[in-house]
């Protein structure tokens, strides 16, 4: 139940309403086409995954309930959900052999009454929103006012996000991009189409508007410091003498840090995007590139404990040590902050960092049912586990010229050499490590050796080859324009 209690205390009630559905979804098999299930499959029996699901439900309806929502649909969907639940563990459809107690529900008349009331009333009040925010629409078109309509637009954004039509949001906040007069009215733009995008699972759209927010700040930053750089060269005004400059300042009166935190949630945003997209060395270096603490400013997408746990995972399967010790262990205070919330990820990452693989793949085992539960990370769980397991084993190799197998399997608690020895020989098939397998007698893993001077000579050649063909082009590009030949 560890996963549940994590989305509980980490996310606001719109995020927890889409990640318990996640966790029942995923523990049911109702998406039975998902790498992820399988895993879990695995890892839970089947009450333990009728446990988890029927918890879920649980906490989804008491947010119903407590008006954590305003989508008059989504009682109904839970308690459809809770209804499959039952009906699919109870005729054996739970993928094991486990007998499940079912929950009684003896008040289920009772419960359904409540829940038709509930929606009817929800309808109701949100047909009332809806008139009167058309009317303050059709109020502000008629003043001609810029400001008056960009609201409007964004209150009706606002209105169908909360009742669940993400469509109809994501139209509403692109009909305001007209009517911004500033860079603060274009980054809340951005912010609001990349949370409906995210919603949608628009992960291009998400990526997009992340970009242009970052690109917008950076802009803002390089403007800023050319005006700072002017009034160094300039005699201090008199309310600058008094203490009353506007230094610290950033978009639209915001402080540094508030701008370096709508930075942090782009960059989230961005990251978030590139792990959709399998492309796990720029999440990593997005994830790992923050200026600031994400804190409990982004909870309607990400957790700070999301952030280390996301980054920590592509960086072990992608970086090399040299970036590790850059972005991550030595020089990346601010991560290293963000990681002290998660220690299981820092042990993790010390373990790897410190060559004690073996025990770094047992912790990792460890965490992958709450892995495999989480609405991001769940579905490259598989792949980035294989990433780091291989990244362990290249560099556990590289010290030795011989190594023996049956040593190297009891290290990495492998089932027997014969695995092992797949897994180095596809290695070995990829050029990962350069080495052999003497298969006779005694399996021992040989590096092959190398003329490091002709490598050395053949890098140099190389080199100057790559330094004739940049200077034939400089040359050729300068005679272009003193001709005036160039384009």
């Amino acid at each position: 139940m560890q996963a549940i209690e994590n989305v509980s205390q980490s996310y606001s009630d719109s995020a927890k309403l889409i990640r318990f559905q996640f966790i029942a979804d995923v523990c049911c098999y109702l998406n039975k086409e998902e790498k992820e299930e399988e895993e879990l499959g695995v890892i839970l029996d089947a009450k333990s995954r009728y446990e988890i699901a029927r918890e879920a439900l649980r906490r989804a309806e008491e947010i119903c309930k407590r008006g954590g929502t305003r989508n008059a649909e989504i009682f109904k969907t839970v308690r459809e959900k809770k209804k499959n639940l039952n009906e699919l563990f109870s005729s054996g459809g739970n993928g094991g052999e486990e007998d499940v107690n079912m929950e009684n529900d003896d008040d289920d008349d009772e419960e359904k009454e409540f829940v038709e009331n509930w929606s009817s009333q929800m309808h109701l009040e949100n047909q009332n929103e809806k008139k009167r925010l058309d009317e303050g629409l059709t109020s502000s078109k008629a003043s001609s006012l810029k400001e008056s309509i960009r609201l409007a637009h964004n209150d009706l954004g606002d209105y169908y996000y909360n009742i669940g039509n993400l469509k109809e949001a994501f139209t509403c906040y692109q009909k305001s991009r007209e009517y911004g007069t500033s860079v603060k009215h274009t980054l809340a733009l951005c912010m609001n189409s990349i949370r409906v995008a995210l919603e949608l699972n628009n992960m291009s759209q998400v990526l997009l508007y992340a970009n242009k927010g970052l690109a917008i700040l950076k802009n803002v930053d390089q403007m800023n410091a050319s005006e700072n750089e002017k009034k160094m060269t300039q005699k201090p005004s008199i309310i600058q003498q008094a203490g009353g400059g506007i230094e610290g300042l950033g978009v639209g009166g915001e402080s540094k840090e508030e701008q370096n935190l709508t930075c942090a949630k782009f960059t989230c945003a961005a990251a978030l995007a590139h792990l959709h997209f399998d492309k796990y060395t720029e999440a990593a270096k997005h994830f790992t590139s923050l200026k600031t603490e994400i804190g409990n400013s982004y909870t309607e997408v990400v957790s700070q404990q999301d952030v280390a746990v996301y980054g920590g995972l592509c960086a072990l399967a992608t970086f090399d040590r040299e970036q590790l010790k850059k972005h991550i262990v030595h020089e990346n205070v601010t991560f290293r902050d963000m990681l002290s919330t998660v220690p299981e990820m820092r042990d993790i990452i010390e373990d790897f960092w410190n060559s004690r693989y073996p025990q770094c793949l047992s912790k990792l085992n460890l965490i992958k049912k709450e892995l495999l539960l989480d609405i991001h990370i769940g579905k490259h769980v598989h792949k980035l586990f294989s990433l780091i397991r291989q990244k362990a084993l290249i560099q556990y190799t590289k010290p030795f010229s011989a190594l023996s197998l049956t040593t190297m399997a009891s290290a990495f608690n492998c089932d027997s050499v014969e695995t092992l020895e797949k897994e180095i020989a596809d290695l070995i098939t990829r050029d990962k490590i350069r080495a052999r397998i003497d298969s006779r007698g005694e399996k021992i893993l040989r590096a092959k050796e190398f003329d490091k001077r002709t490598e050395t000579f053949e890098r140099v050649q190389k080199t100057a080859e790559k330094f004739v063909e940049n200077a034939r082009d400089a040359l050729l590009r300068s005679s272009l324009n003193r001709l005036d030949l160039a384009l």
